[in-house]
């Protein structure tokens, strides 16, 4: 019997329709889909249905992925492939196993020999870089600065250190409430003469996308809400 296949199924990022970022292939074969790994149950039964109005939910099986990193049903989930169950692996906003959940369940299909495709669709963290201008021949993308000091202000200095060394982007997210926060951090312990590019809310009605010297930055900084947000540094 052959292997099902394990689909990296993309989810939108922003309130945009499905239909500006997200081809018509991907619901082809999402729409065939009865198996996911999905972050958030809610969320994913929500983009089944936003992407299909008749999507049989009750007819699908899911399993969630929780903030514990526990994945006592993988077991289930390697089954299902050697069965040849196709499934479909979904994090709550964007593309699963970068900056979300989803890398061991991936690792483990390449174990059994299944097939992973990566559909394609939206990554903040991609569409982020490609807009801000920065030297993209080599990046690090670090994820969330740590909450409190003196770790925060220590990483900022770091990679202010690693961007003057090697001229590399250097590629942050935050939580929506500690955008202001995190923004006003940069201009007061970055090195003015570097770039600070703010990607707020990729895809989405309010985007907006500036690249601009952090001592530029100073005179006129960014009004920030409660919308996610990509923070890019670099020359």
């Amino acid at each position: 019997m052959a292997k099902g296949k394990l689909y990296i199924v993309p989810i939108g990022i922003s309130e945009a329709s499905l239909n500006n970022v997200l081809p018509d292939y991907n619901t082809t074969i999402v729409k065939e889909l009865r198996c996911f790994v999905v972050e958030k149950l809610k969320t994913s039964r929500q983009f089944l249905r936003k992407m299909d109005r008749e999507f049989p939910i009750d007819d699908t099986l899911f399993f969630e992925q929780n903030k514990h990193d526990d994945y006592s049903f993988e077991a289930s989930v390697i089954d299902q492939l050697k069965n040849g169950v196709d499934v479909g692996l979904m994090s709550e906003s964007g593309y699963a196993g970068i900056a979300d959940p989803g890398a061991k369940i991936v690792a483990n299909a390449h174990k059994i020999g299944v097939d992973v495709i990566p559909l394609i669709g939206p990554s903040s963290i991609f569409l982020a870089l490609a807009a801000s201008g920065m030297n993209a021949n080599g990046f690090t993308f670090h994820g969330y600065l740590p909450k409190k000091d003196p770790e925060r202000g220590n990483q900022i200095k770091s990679v202010s250190n690693q961007v003057s060394k090697l001229g590399y982007a250097q590629i942050f997210i935050e939580t929506p409430y500690r955008n202001e926060l995190i923004f006003k951090d940069f201009l007061r312990l970055g090195n003015g003469e570097h770039k600070l590019c703010i990607a707020y809310d990729i895809t989405g009605p309010k985007e907006k996308i500036q690249t601009k010297r952090i001592s530029d930055w100073k005179s006129k900084p960014f009004k920030f809400d409660k919308t996610p947000c990509v923070f890019v540094i670099g020359n």
